[in-house]
C-alpha cells in the first residue's frame, strides 16, 4: 500500500510505502532489503488485518497466491469450504455483506485455499477505497477453468466504484530475459478516471540472461550444481539445445501440483571468451 505525497501534475510524483503484507520471514527480509524499507511496515497475515484501522493509502499493489490458478498447481480456484457442514462454494457467489458465513448453515467456520486471498484483497479495497491500484496473478485467472472467478472480481469492483482495465502481458516483451506471462489487472477510481488507460506495446530487446548475471567470481560455490545426478540432468538440457535461447523459462522443482516453492531460472550462457 503507498500513499502519494506530490499532487502537482507537472512533477513526477513521489510514493511512500504504507505497509506491506508477508507472512514468509525469508520473503519480508528479502523485500525490505531490496526496497531498503523498515520491517516494521509488514503488518503480516492479511486475514488478520482490521481493514478499518489501517494506515490510509492512496494506491494498493498486489496480488493473491497463485498456485490454485496455475495450470502447474491443484486448480482448486477460489474455493471456501464450510468446517461444520461440508458445504464447499466459491466466496465471490455470496455478496460481501454475507461472505463471512456459510451460505448454507451460517457458520463462520470456514476453510479457505491460498488464492482465495484475492476476497481479502477485495476486503482491504473495499473498506479503504485507494485511487487506483495493480493486481497481478497467472495468466489461467482469465482461462476457461477460472473466467467465471475472474468476472465476478472483476464486477465486485465495479460495485466498489472501479474502472478496471486488465490484460496478459509476457515479461521477454519488456525488457526481462524471461519467458514469463502474467495478467495484470488495473483498478481506478471512476472519480478520476479519464477513460484513455492503455497498457504499453512491447517491444524488441537485446538484453539477455547474460547481461545480467553476476560475474562467475563474485558467487558463492555454495550456490553451484554439485550433486552427479543434478549435473546429469542440466548435461541433458545442454545437449538436447533446450537452454540455447537468449530468454530464460522458470522450472518447477516439485512438478505439477507440487508445493515445492523452490524454482530456477534456467538457461546457457556463452564462455566469455566467445562473448
Amino acid at each position: 500500500m503507498y500513499k502519494l505525497e506530490n499532487m502537482d501534475k507537472k512533477t513526477i510524483p513521489n510514493w511512500e510505502l504504507v505497509n506491506f503484507c508477508e507472512i514468509d520471514k525469508f520473503a519480508a527480509q528479502s523485500y525490505c532489503a531490496v526496497h531498503e524499507v523498515d520491517a516494521d511496515k509488514n503488518i503480516g497475515d492479511i486475514t488478520k488485518i482490521d481493514e478499518s484501522k489501517m494506515q490510509p493509502f492512496t494506491m494498493i499493489c498486489g496480488g493473491s497466491p497463485c498456485q490454485d490458478f496455475s495450470v502447474a498447481g491443484k486448480q482448486k480456484g477460489s474455493m471456501w469450504q464450510c468446517a461444520d457442514c461440508g458445504h464447499e462454494y466459491n466466496p465471490l457467489t455470496v455478496h460481501f455483506s454475507r461472505r463471512n458465513k456459510c451460505p448454507k448453515c451460517s457458520s463462520e467456520n470456514l476453510d479457505k485455499t491460498r488464492s482465495s486471498l484475492l476476497v481479502e484483497w477485495l476486503r482491504v479495497v473495499r473498506a479503504n477505497k485507494p485511487l487506483w491500484g495493480v493486481y497481478e496473478n497467472v495468466k489461467n485467472i482469465v482461462g476457461k477453468s477460472f473466467k467465471e472467478t475472474f468476472d465476478m472480481f472483476i464486477e465486485e469492483l465495479h460495485e466498489y466504484g472501479y474502472n478496471t482495465y486488465y490484460k496478459v502481458l509476457n515479461a521477454k516483451d519488456f525488457g526481462i530475459p524471461q519467458n514469463r506471462e502474467r495478467l495484470y489487472l488495473i483498478i481506478v477510481n471512476k472519480d478520476i478516471d479519464n477513460g484513455k488507460f492503455e497498457f504499453p506495446e512491447g517491444f524488441e530487446s537485446n538484453t539477455v540472461m547474460y547481461d545480467i548475471l553476476e560475474d562467475e567470481e563474485n558467487v558463492d560455490t555454495k550456490y553451484y550444481v554439485d550433486s552427479a545426478k543434478e549435473k546429469e540432468a542440466l548435461q541433458e538440457m545442454i545437449d538436447s539445445g533446450k537452454l540455447r535461447k537468449n530468454y530464460s523459462n522458470t522450472v518447477r522443482r516439485g512438478g505439477r501440483g507440487s508445493l515445492d516453492r523452490h524454482q530456477w531460472d534456467l538457461i546457457q550462457i556463452p564462455d566469455k571468451e566467445q562473448s
